[in-house]
């Protein structure tokens, strides 16, 4: 699994006091990602910096949308996952 610190500083956030929240993301972005992927993270030792930056990108969108509203004009969620699959697509197994 991706490391809190190194999320953390994609985020730029530096306190502790969100830590549960954003370990809370890496977990179900790391879980979009294997279901992405059609396999486990842990079949990538190392895993790749692209596999990283995907789970970074999907905690991101995920931590910044929280308390999204219809009026926000950013990505939506349709569109993130677009991104990561065409991030991961030659990572990605033909099926499970």
């Amino acid at each position: 699994m991706i490391d809190l610190e190194k999320v953390k500083s994609f985020l730029r956030v530096d306190a502790d006091d969100e830590d549960e929240l954003i370990q809370s993301l890496i977990t179900t972005a790391s879980e979009l990602t294997a279901d992405i992927l059609r396999r486990p993270l842990a079949d990538f030792e190392p895993m790749p910096e692209t596999i990283q930056q995907a789970i970074c990108i999907l905690v991101a969108t995920l931590y910044e949308e929280r308390q999204a509203s219809k009026d926000k004009t950013g990505l939506d969620m349709a569109q993130i996952l677009d991104l990561i699959r065409r991030m991961l697509f030659a990572y990605r197994k033909d099926r499970f």
